[in-house]
């Protein structure tokens, strides 16, 4: 371990010459500072020198870790975040109030950190990317900048992102294409995978795996994960790695625009258990410290072009964890000694530790349980300085086999897809897969960019050589709905056939049938295929409105009334023939009365008069419940006991149920009630009815009545 000069010589000056970096202003002017006894404090670095704010009563009580806010372009904070005892972060604006919807945000007391990054295509919002460490899983929340009267509210709460990830967390600078990338990590077992989430307008999607490393000593998930300012690596601690020449911290090469990593590199620091890390502005060096129970814990850095590590102070103090650089261009990390402090190191890029000003008393903070923990940075772009592109942009593979192209668009800020594939295919899908004929082709990808639509031709990106085969065929221009159709093929120079109907149907038949059961417009596609080059040809067929008829009767023949049930497919107008000389137009489900009994043919044609008309028949047996027309009803009757002509019976057909019956005399006065088949002998009370006119009165089951008069005489 090497201790640092208290004094900058001329010679050591001349090492300085990386110290200034436009990277440096990437970082914010304005911080949330952490003691370890749950107070929040505001500082402030816009003057160069941090200026320590004051206590921010009640904010983040009891919480160990995990402070972070958003400020404007020019340092002025937008809101703030802390996560207090009882493991949920709570929001507060500019002023430190507690914005009305701002309690609740799942956490952990001591959870390492989060992660706050604008929200692509809606102006003042953002998200807040926050960590669950007992049940290591990540979520976001939604702060509207423009509610509350300007001070900002969350409007959308803990939405997961993903289980089993680490606490360490890291959010890209914005993409060229608008979008940004949460990187964060995974482990299982002695193996650490490194993941990346797309940050988009609709939300931040599912982490993914990217990369991974091995850590012999085992992993862990209290990892820092920190991104360079130039957005060009990524590096991670490995805590349990305390052994010498153990590996101490993995970096990978970072592709930004395609969120790929390669070429891991695994660097060994120190004996110490290393958890803070932190990139110098200028991406030279990277900064570590010891994080344990110990005080001679090493603060210190390597410099990632020669490999050479430097130990700028060997006892920083037990339990340090985090490091930023902050917007004047200098690093600080915490100290545990007494007193408590934030320690500086005002030139971190510069060459050998005597010009680095390590100033271990920067910031003193003479209060109990000091341990600073700082707020985690958008690396590489100050915030509120980007506006979302209108950009489009997209690759194109050529698949194996006869499997055609495949289009990818790069634009993750785009909706309202639209591909132009240059032959007369279109498509909408995301991703889309094409075969093409012969020929140089031009594909265009028009799609909506936050409300803009944007366009991009990529000129004769498609070339296909071979035996071009033509397509053709015919079939009729107008069909009817549920009829089958023949396809014939006219095509030469091919060897099969794929065919799509424009209902969903396909086929790769020479020549099928078709059958279309909804009408309308159609678009019938022929692909003719010879090896793997195609040729297409279409045709629009009209499907007009047709039916398949068919129908049933619920009645049965004693019935008085007759109702057809029409249960064809389909179908707009009907034309009923009843089979009695009598017809019905346009009823779907007529009831009929036939006025004689027997056996009728019914016809029902379905879109009488179209060239789709349909036609269904069928004999039904009716006529036999109506009591004028089946019954038989005498005019006298003799009830004088000579075996002839008795009794009143009034008979139907013998398959029918009787009527009720009632006799009245001619006052109107009711005589006798029974079953007409059984008949009426002629006797009231036990006494032999005068003679005389009589009415009599038939009820049918459906309420139809017949009347008359009879004569009884002896």
């Amino acid at each position: 371990m090497r201790t640092l000069p208290s004094a900058l010589s001329w010679t050591s000056v001349l090492g300085l010459l990386a110290f200034v970096s436009t990277d440096a202003r990437a970082q914010l002017n304005t911080w949330l500072l952490r003691a370890g006894s749950g107070e929040v404090r505001s500082i402030d670095f816009s003057g160069g020198n941090p200026v320590l704010g004051n206590l921010v009563p009640s904010f983040g009580l009891g919480g160990t870790e995990d402070v972070n806010l958003m400020t404007t372009a020019t340092g002025n904070p937008l809101f703030y975040t802390a996560v207090g005892s009882n493991n949920k972060v709570q929001v507060r604006t500019a002023s430190f109030t507690v914005m009305p919807n701002g309690n609740g945000l799942i956490s952990n007391a001591s959870s390492q950190c989060s992660a706050i990054a604008p929200r692509p295509c809606h102006g003042p919002q953002y998200y807040v990317i926050h960590h669950d460490g007992a049940n290591h899983e990540h979520y976001y929340s939604i702060v509207d900048m423009t509610l509350n009267g300007g001070q900002g509210d969350v409007t959308v709460k803990n939405k997961f992102i993903g289980s089993d990830l680490g606490e360490g967390m890291a959010v890209s600078r914005q993409l060229e294409n608008g979008c940004r990338w949460l990187f964060c990590y995974s482990i299982d077992g002695d193996v650490l995978y490194l993941k990346r989430a797309l940050i988009s307008q609709s939300g931040i999607g599912e982490p993914v795996t990217i990369g991974s490393t091995h850590a012999p000593n085992g992993t862990a998930w209290y990892s820092t994960l920190k991104l360079s300012p130039a957005n060009d690596r990524l590096g991670i601690s490995l805590p349990n790695a305390v052994q010498p020449g153990a590996v101490d911290v993995a970096i990978w090469h970072l592709d930004a625009f395609n969120g790929t990593v390669s070429g891991v590199q695994q660097l060994s620091l120190s004996t110490d258990p290393v958890v803070g890390i932190e990139f110098s502005p200028a991406g030279g060096f990277l900064y570590f410290v010891g994080n344990s129970a110990l005080p001679d814990m090493d603060f210190g850095r390597i410099n990632l072009l020669t490999s050479e590590v430097e130990v700028i102070d060997p006892a920083i103090g037990p339990w340090v964890l985090s490091m930023e650089c902050a917007a004047n261009g200098r690093l600080y990390v915490g100290t545990s000694g007494f007193p408590r402090t934030l320690a500086e190191v005002r030139y971190p890029d510069a060459t050998g530790l005597a010009a680095v000003g390590y100033d271990r008393n920067a910031v003193v903070f003479l209060s109990l349980g000091f341990m600073p923990v700082l707020p985690n940075a958008i690396e590489g772009e100050p915030p509120g300085t980007t506006s979302t592109p209108a950009y489009a942009d997209f690759l194109v593979e050529e698949l194996p086999g006869c499997e055609g192209h495949r289009f990818i668009s790069k634009a993750c800020l785009g909706s309202d897809l639209q591909w132009d594939f240059g032959d007369g295919w279109t498509d909408q899908r995301a991703q889309p897969t094409h075969r093409y004929g012969v020929g140089t082709f031009d594909v265009t990808l028009t799609l909506t960019s936050c409300g803009q639509e944007v366009s991009l031709t990529q000129p004769g990106i498609i070339t296909v050589e071979g035996i071009q085969p033509v397509a053709g065929f015919e079939t009729a221009d107008s069909i009817c709905q549920h009829a089958a159709v023949q396809f014939t093929n006219t095509s030469e120079l091919a060897s099969a056939y794929r065919w799509w109907f424009g209902d969903g149907g396909t086929s790769t038949a020479v020549d099928p049938w078709h059958t279309y059961h909804q009408h309308g417009m159609r678009t019938a596609t022929l692909v003719a295929v010879e090896g793997c080059i195609v040729d297409t040809a279409r045709k629009t067929v009209k499907v007009l409105p047709a039916a398949i008829a068919s129908f049933h009767t619920n009645s049965d023949p004693c019935d008085e009334r007759t109702y057809l049930v029409n249960t064809s497919i389909d179908g707009a107008d009907w034309y009923w023939d009843f089979g009695d000389g009598e017809t019905s137009a346009h009823w779907r489900d007529p009831m009929h009365v036939y006025q004689q009994m027997g056996a009728f043919d019914v016809v029902l044609v379905s879109d009488p008069g179209t060239m789709c008309a349909d036609t269904a028949r069928a004999t039904l047996l009716a006529g036999y419940g109506l009591i004028p027309v089946a019954w038989f009803v005498p005019n006298a009757f003799t009830p004088n006991q000579d075996g002839v002509n008795d009794v009143l019976c009034i008979k139907g057909p013998e398959e029918c149920a009787s009527p009720e019956m009632t006799i009245h005399n001619k006052w109107g006065q009711q005589v006798w009630e029974g079953d007409a088949a059984s008949g009426w002998d002629g006797m009231v009370g036990g006494a032999a009815a005068p003679e005389g006119v009589y009415a009599y009165v038939l009820k049918g089951r459906r309420d139809d009545m017949k009347h008359g008069w009879f004569v009884l005489a002896r």
